[in-house]
């Protein structure tokens, strides 16, 4: 459900030179944009998103042109962030665009309108229909506070004081009725801090009390209705009704009188129910990397840098992993449906107090977005420059937190320059900006043209950055601006923001995750649910595991934070692999190894790449391969010709009989059907403790790759996804295969 009514648009191609002509229909605009991406090596297209038109190809073709073989040279043996950005914001051509702030804000006609159209189906016992109008009412809804609340005040209209917090109280009745009360006491205490009228409060606290009777939150439910009598004074009722109304709620307050032992019982509505459940992580936490389990440390060498590596052996349905994001952003998609800040989607969503852009889940989501306070001015325009989620989660990283932080981290980047280790037993807090400036960039491998792309994106950036009162914070010990009103400049406070940036531009290119939610079509099966991208987030612990074609985890969100669960075992000192969206069951080895590396830059050489697995749908069931009962090492049978039992390991020299693992296979299938049934009733627990019972069973025996082995880690994987965030609705069509 979107609660954003509007439709995003940019009107900045217009003001930049080699703008696409106006009277180019929209699908060859499409066409012309998908063509020049196809032509893009993967660490360029990630600076733009090839599913949107923006303007920002245009700025990088303007300023790439404006520039001399000499000065293109001179730029390429440049050796620091700090100089690139300096030498591309000197170049007239970056300043050809005229970067203005706008945003959709805030509409009483469309709050009124939304509004009294909620009222009407309210008013027809239309909950549900009515929430959603009443939802979009308080996105539109001006919000009384600050200069806008000043005005108001000024024109002295009542209605427009209080039009926010009204929207919040109808809306309230209709989460009442649906039995909402978490949301519902949340609205009712937005509306009373946001001038809601006195002579109806009464409605309001009378309300609260009776929700919080039903929470069992009685002392609580007392003061709400101590509150609500002395709101009575003000209603605006004849006088028969107002003693109706006054007796009715002195009736509660006398029940209460007569308790002795008066409490607020465990809040069975703790808000962070409404997330899905975060695992204990198996054995506890790693005491130096507080993100992993103890089964699970982080080991360095020359040649692989560093990665997971397991300290004991670890079972299929171990819990390994569960991280917070340092940074996260949302799909510009999903800003009419999930929270900024958590990723939750929102039931009744708090509005930004400017703009009627974005959403969140609560006002503790709303207080904690530091960084829309920054991004709020600009959000349309960086969503029209066409710039790629990643662009915008290491823009991210910087409006999170205010400049005198990056400040006070200064000096420690340029004299330290400290090279992250596992040789140091410190802890490995992932919160520590340190860890995420340490994360690996390759930037010795970067050509001139890549640095070039990079830091003209960071140039729009930080021109954009300027717009807005980031370098204003109060927190900030220096004379801030040194050239104030003159846009073509840049200081050294603002280019060492910028050197960030670029810098950030590279972590993300090879550490970012995204994050997903599983989307079913109906609410009691998992036939046709698919498993869809929301957002990107970076997690310094996480962002340390390496790639193998035949990942050893599934990976499963609780609002943006990550959990990992193992899909097969692994012994004691073997790697600890994820995957990086590159599957041997669905691609060859050469269309994997192709595009790792043109995104992640290295030449896979996992096992399944070595031996060149077969894909899922050539797998056969004639041809297995069972452990060997010493080395653990692969044995091939063909079952189909198979007369003695008896196979000796090419690895080991040792014999191994099959028949026990023949019989064993049999009591898997019996699992796997059970595992099916439970599925099929929506039993997803029982599923899940089935489907690792029976990976545990096939463990035992096979070595993949093999096609009932595979079948299962599936099925687990689907209830994991389900286990995390997840919603019923119309899964999004496919995308459109890359141009290769």
């Amino acid at each position: 459900m979107s609660y954003l009514s509007h439709t995003r648009r940019c009107t900045a191609d217009s003001r930049v030179g080699g703008a696409s002509n106006q009277s180019v229909s929209r699908r060859r605009q499409k066409e012309k944009v998908v063509c020049f991406f196809a032509r893009l090596p993967w660490s360029t297209r990630m600076l733009q998103d090839s599913e949107m038109p923006g303007f920002f190809k245009d700025y990088f073709r303007v300023i790439r042109k404006s520039v001399s073989n000499d000065e293109f040279n001179q730029f390429s043996k440049l050796k620091t962030d700090a100089e690139r950005v300096r030498f591309i914001f000197n170049l007239p051509a970056a300043h050809e665009i005229d970067i203005q702030t706008f945003y959709k804000g805030k509409s009483e006609k469309e709050a009124m309108e939304k509004k009294e159209a909620g009222n009407k189906l309210f008013g027809r016992k239309k909950n549900m229909e009515a929430l959603k109008l009443y939802s979009q009412a308080v996105v539109h809804a001006p919000v009384p506070t600050g200069k806008y609340w000043r005005l108001i005040k000024e024109c002295a209209d009542p209605k427009k004081m209080t039009l926010y917090a009204i929207c919040l109280a109808n809306r309230s009745a209709a989460l009442f009725h649906l039995k909402e009360f978490y949301y519902c006491i949340k609205d009712i205490d937005e509306a009373l801090e946001h001038h809601y009228p006195r002579e109806l409060k009464h409605k309001l606290y009378k309300r609260k009390g009776r929700l919080l009777v039903n929470m069992r939150q009685y002392v609580d439910a007392r003061e709400a209705y101590r509150q609500a009598l002395k709101w009575l004074d003000w209603a605006k009722v004849e006088r028969e009704k107002r003693i109706d109304l006054q007796g009715d709620v002195q009736k509660w307050l006398k029940m209460f009188e007569g308790s002795k032992n008066l409490v607020n019982h465990e809040n069975e509505f703790d808000p962070s129910v409404l997330f899905p459940k975060v695992p204990e992580l198996c054995q506890g936490k790693n005491e130096q990397y507080p993100s992993l389990s103890k089964k699970i440390t982080i080991n360095e060498d020359n040649s692989q840098g560093r990665y997971a590596i397991a300290k004991e052996d670890i079972e299929p349905g171990d819990a390994l992993v569960t991280e917070k994001p340092y940074a996260s952003v949302l799909l510009r998609e999903e800003f009419g449906s999930h929270c900024q800040n958590c990723f939750m989607l929102t039931k009744a969503p708090v509005p930004c107090k400017k703009c009627s852009s974005v959403l969140f889940c609560s006002v503790e989501c709303r207080n904690a977005s530091y960084f829309h306070q920054i991004e709020c001015p600009i959000l349309d325009l960086l969503v029209g420059s066409g710039m790629s989620i990643n662009c915008f989660l290491a823009f991210r990283i910087i409006t999170q937190s205010p400049i005198s932080f990056f400040l006070e981290m200064q000096d420690k980047l340029e004299n330290e320059k400290l090279k992250e280790t596992t040789e140091a037993k410190e802890l490995y807090d992932p919160t520590d900006f340190f860890r995420l400036f340490n994360l690996v960039t390759h930037s010795e491998q970067r050509t001139p043209e890549d640095w070039f792309h990079r830091t003209c994106m960071v140039v729009f950036l930080l021109k954009a950055l300027k717009k807005t009162k980031y370098f204003e914070d109060k927190g900030t010990q220096i004379n801030y601006p040194l050239f104030k009103d003159k846009v073509d400049k840049v200081n050294d406070v603002e280019a060492y923001i910028g050197a960030l940036l670029l810098h950030f531009l590279q972590v993300v290119q090879f550490n970012a995750h995204e994050v997903s939610e599983f989307v079913t079509l109906t609410p009691k099966s998992l036939t046709g649910a698919k498993n869809e991208t929301i957002g990107a987030a970076i997690y310094p612990t996480l962002a340390l595991f390496n790639h193998s074609c035949h990942g050893a985890q599934v990976r499963y969100f609780s609002g943006n934070r990550v959990i990992t669960k193992a899909i097969r075992h692994i012994a004691k000192g073997e790697i600890v692999p994820e995957n990086y969206g590159q599957h041997y069951a669905s691609k060859n080895k050469s269309q994997r190894r192709n595009a790792l590396l043109d995104r992640y830059w290295f030449e896979c050489s996992c096992e399944a790449c070595q031996k060149d697995w077969p894909l899922f749908k050539e797998m056969e069931h004639k041809v297995m391969y069972f452990k060997c009962h010493k080395c653990q090492g692969p044995l091939p049978v063909n079952i189909a010709q198979t007369v003695i039992p008896f196979f000796k390991c090419d690895r080991c020299g040792d014999q191994t009989n099959i028949l026990g693992a023949l019989k064993n296979l049999q009591n898997t299938e019996q699992t796997f059907k059970a595992a099916c049934k439970e599925m099929e009733t929506f039993d997803l627990e029982k599923a899940e403790s089935l489907l690792v019972e029976n990976m545990k069973q096939l463990d035992a025996v096979l070595y993949p790759p093999y096609k009932d082995y595979h079948l299962t880690q599936e099925a687990y994987m689907r209830c994991c996804l389900h286990a995390g965030n997840h919603r019923v609705g119309d899964p999004k069509p496919d995308p459109k295969p890359e141009e290769s």
